[in-house]
């Protein structure tokens, strides 16, 4: 799932990619662009896993899901919006994974109900 991911989220950044000489996701994951920063989507993330809350080890990408994705955003099947505004509702500096150094991602769905891509949050990367 990740591969397709990063295939359609380079797809739609490739104009920006291309400015840069930057032609394939090989390319741009080659080139070390990527890691100047801490990552913060799906081309930059290599591990994504499915644990316990608080037993992620540091630099992995956490997936919320089921019961705490809905404690967190109201439902299993959260679409972009609603992720992003419960993450700016979490002004207070608590929303995982701020207290743990780690990284989360959650799944976000399309107006139909699918899957659509990964939101991220956190200090993924680190």
């Amino acid at each position: 799932m990740l591969d397709e991911l990063r295939e359609t989220v380079f797809a739609q950044g490739a104009a920006y990619y291309r400015e840069a000489g930057i032609e394939t996701l090989a390319a741009l994951t080659a080139s070390g662009w990527l890691e100047e920063e801490p990552a913060h989507s799906v081309l930059d993330v290599e591990r994504v896993v499915r644990c316990e809350e608080d037993m992620e080890e540091p630099g992995d990408v956490r997936v919320v899901e089921a019961a705490e994705a809905v404690e967190l955003f109201g439902t299993e099947r959260p679409v972009r919006e609603v992720v992003e505004q419960a993450l700016k509702r979490a002004g207070d500096g608590w929303f995982p994974p701020f207290d743990r150094g780690s990284g989360c991602c959650t799944v976000v769905h399309d107006g139909e109900g699918s899957p659509a891509e990964l939101c991220f949050w956190g200090c993924t990367g680190d």
